[in-house]
């Protein structure tokens, strides 16, 4: 049963803190990391209503888009909001912690999932923030494992080029060692020195994936001691931001792709402006309140940008440089991050743990 800390962990190789914004309340707001986590929730909100189902749930860990404590707290005396939800979690010994501006701006985070949700294809971020440089990862690997070991870190991130996962270069070498007497070698003698038949594994990744790749590398290695080289690259970096802008694999009218919206993210009300006949390819998206960026969406060329948290006068001005304009709503566009998050937590965590989406 693995620790809050080691789900942490796994947390932290989805969405690196360091992409985070400077100042954003991220991280572990409350708990214990020794405490096994045998049931995980993740939610959009830790509200009082999320918070008491978690604890309805027996969650151990409960995992929030939005952060709990903004900033710090003067006082946890009972009856204020925010003191109340951290002392309800704190006295059932849950923990809760928060993935926010980095879970915005990582590849497979909330705005890709919001694109895979509405069926937006061949995205690149509709922002750039951050580089993500690339590295390469050199291990020295005996051939009876190297398949293995290249599988986990490609499972991992590593050797995705364009549209090609899994890519690797690899040749054959000797590789010598002398295990001394406290050793315990996969191959050989304490004592004597070995000459062993081993291939050279050359694997790219990001950045932001190299900690995931490096733990699965050494993970499915069968040596005691891996060794292996890690070199930054002067390949052009992967661009990082808020939103996605992307195309539709075939295009509809705004009113078709409005309506779309509405059923696939549940949005009860969503607010359109536009021509409902106009032609749709090209889509902008943020999830959350990313209005503000509706100038950035016209200048990638997009027909319509949807987000939440539109202002009528924003509204009027993203028309006026002839971009549609979709409110789907705060909360329904960053939830099929935090549903999605979940599903590869469950997958991650190989059923050793129980997760689930609440809200």
């Amino acid at each position: 049963m693995p620790s809050v800390a080691e789900v942490i962990a796994r947390l932290d190789e989805i969405a690196p803190p360091w992409m985070a914004d400077e100042g954003d309340a991220i991280g572990l707001q409350v708990g214990d990391r020794d405490r096994q986590a045998r049931r995980v929730c993740t939610a959009v909100d830790p509200s009082a209503e999320v918070v008491d189902l978690a604890l309805h749930e027996r969650a151990d860990l409960l995992v929030t888009h939005h952060p709990l404590i903004h900033s710090p707290l003067k006082s946890l005396a009972a009856g204020e909001p925010v003191a109340d939800r951290v002392l309800k979690l704190a006295r059932a010994n849950a923990a809760l912690y928060v993935m926010h501006t980095n879970y915005d701006t990582v590849p497979g985070g909330v705005n890709e999932a919001l694109a895979e949700k509405l069926g937006v294809v061949e995205t690149s971020p509709l922002t750039t923030r951050r580089r993500d440089r690339y590295h390469k990862v050199v291990v020295f690997v005996p051939e009876e494992a190297v398949e293995q070991v290249r599988n986990a870190m490609a499972e991992a991130g590593a050797g995705r080029i364009g549209h090609y996962t899994h890519c690797s270069f690899r040749a054959r070498g000797v590789g010598s060692f002398l295990p001394e007497a406290e050793a315990k070698p996969h191959l050989g003698t304490a004592g004597k020195l070995e000459e062993v038949d081993e291939w050279r594994l050359e694997m790219i990744c990001t950045g932001s994936a190299l900690d995931a790749v490096l733990s699965a590398m050494r993970e499915n290695h069968p040596y005691e001691e891996v060794a292996y080289d890690v070199y930054e690259l002067a390949n052009e970096p992967v661009k990082l931001g808020y939103g996605r802008v992307g195309v539709l694999p075939m295009q509809t009218t705004l009113g078709e792709f409005a309506e779309h919206v509405r059923n696939v993210l549940d949005v009860r009300f969503p607010k359109m402006a536009g021509d409902p006949e106009q032609r749709i390819g090209k889509v902008a998206l943020c999830s959350g309140g990313g209005a503000s960026l509706y100038r950035e969406a016209a200048g990638a060329g997009a027909d319509v940008y949807v987000t939440g948290d539109w202002r009528h006068h924003d509204i009027l001005s993203a028309t006026d440089l002839g971009l549609a304009v979709i409110d789907a709503g705060h909360f329904e566009t960053e939830k099929p991050g935090m549903v999605a998050l979940a599903e590869r937590l469950a997958v991650d965590l190989r059923q050793s743990v129980q997760v689930g989406y609440i809200q």
